[in-house]
């Protein structure tokens, strides 16, 4: 059986078109779970700057998917200090991508664990997700995956 070539790896210049292309997916996804998500009208260049920012910066924690020469995915994270804690330093996945084409492959799994294993590289020993509250199919799978609820965010206006 023909088992197909993914490979996770940081993200290069040459990614910069298609990654930018995924992040504006990814916003445009999570707008349909809350209007608090609205993309901006220059989010196309926005975009495009973030997938330069990211293939830049060292110290975000950037893995894309390449299936055959195309990057069809990716995650983004970050360490998040806590001083005050016993766990001083935590891994939080903020962004997480495929494109629908190429779901049910194992790609968001290998992405995830791809970037675990980074941040225990680092000395980071536990990771979180975010995702809006409402998206039931990403609670699915990151429950699936061993993620448990860890924190709340309520959000309001801040006039009324």
């Amino acid at each position: 059986m023909y088992e197909p070539a993914i490979h996770v790896r940081r993200p290069l210049e040459r990614d910069v078109e298609e990654l930018s292309g995924l992040i504006l997916r990814f916003y445009r996804f999570n707008e349909e779970f809350d209007p608090v998500y609205s993309v901006a009208e220059d989010a196309e260049e926005v975009a495009r700057r973030l997938a330069e920012e990211y293939v830049k910066r060292s110290d975000l924690v950037v893995f894309v998917a390449d299936f055959e020469g195309r990057v069809v995915g990716y995650v983004k994270g970050e360490v998040r200090e806590a001083p005050m804690l016993n766990v001083k330093r935590l891994g939080v996945l903020s962004e997480l991508y495929v494109l629908p084409t190429h779901r049910n492959m194992g790609i968001a799994t290998k992405l995830i664990e791809e970037a675990a294993s980074h941040l225990s590289g680092r000395g980071v020993w536990y990771l979180a997700v975010e995702f809006p509250t409402i998206n039931y199919v990403a609670e699915r799978f990151y429950r699936r995956m061993g993620f448990r609820p860890y924190t709340s965010i309520y959000l309001r206006e801040s006039r009324r």
